[in-house]
């Protein structure tokens, strides 16, 4: 009975073995990972770090081993910032006689198009470089206890009144999407024959809507956000 238990692990590990290499002979991956997401720039002022979440599709073509594509979703949700704004008890004041407390919540996601150069070989550690473009939702919802009005213009919150409206105007969910670019460099750590682990660092740029306040200032709602995850590839 003993022989026959080993004979049959033995069987089970030696079909194995070719299948986890051809698993990682394959030119296609997906990647899942994690971490926090970091507002970068003009960005911060208005949100705090939160946590991200990405999902891709990896291609290596066989012919070009130091060269892939990669096609990612990810989704960053960020902490908002508590921020007084002025407030009027009329439509008809000309200067405010308080202030108003706004709550945000921020998340911004994006699908991404990039190239990567990475070293040919069969290392354990692999160093890498990513950079592309893609599509950008950013979204803001504001609350507020308060009542009255106000005159107020943020581009990254959306909002831009530069007469007095009731508040309740300001409140509310709203986002858009806008076109980026991103650049990234990371680490891979061979984890057997069919995964690996990776972290890496990834910049992103957006360009946003542009608002003109009521000094006549145009205000642009250019975002900068730098991501840290970990993750594994399949």
């Amino acid at each position: 009975m003993k022989k026959l238990i080993v004979a049959v692990i033995g069987a089970i590990l030696g079909a194995a073995m070719p299948v986890q290499a051809q698993y990682a002979d394959r030119p296609v991956h997906v990647n899942i990972g994690g971490g926090i997401a970091v507002p970068v720039s003009d960005v911060s002022e208005r949100f705090g770090t939160g946590g991200s979440f990405s999902i891709g599709l990896l291609i290596e073509p066989p012919q070009t081993p130091m060269f892939a594509f990669q096609v990612e979703y990810a989704y960053n949700a960020l902490a908002g910032e508590e921020k007084q704004i002025p407030l009027y008890a009329t439509p008809f004041l000309v200067t405010p006689d308080g202030s108003g407390l706004i709550e945000s919540h921020h998340n911004m996601q994006y699908f991404n198009f990039n190239g990567i150069l990475k070293p040919g070989g069969d290392s354990l550690l692999k160093p890498y470089l990513t950079g592309g473009g893609g599509a950008y939702y950013r979204a803001v919802s504001l609350t507020t206890p308060s009542v009255g009005y106000t005159t107020y213009c943020d581009p990254y919150w959306y909002v831009c009144y530069p007469a007095l409206v009731e508040v309740d105007r300001i409140i509310g969910d709203r986002g858009g999407w806008d076109p980026g670019m991103n650049i990234c460099a990371g680490l891979t750590f061979k984890l057997g024959e069919s995964a690996l682990f990776y972290v890496e660092t990834k910049w992103h740029y957006m360009w946003g809507p542009e608002f003109t306040d009521a000094e006549g200032v145009t205000q642009k709602a250019n975002g900068q956000y730098f991501p840290v995850t970990f993750g594994f590839r399949f």
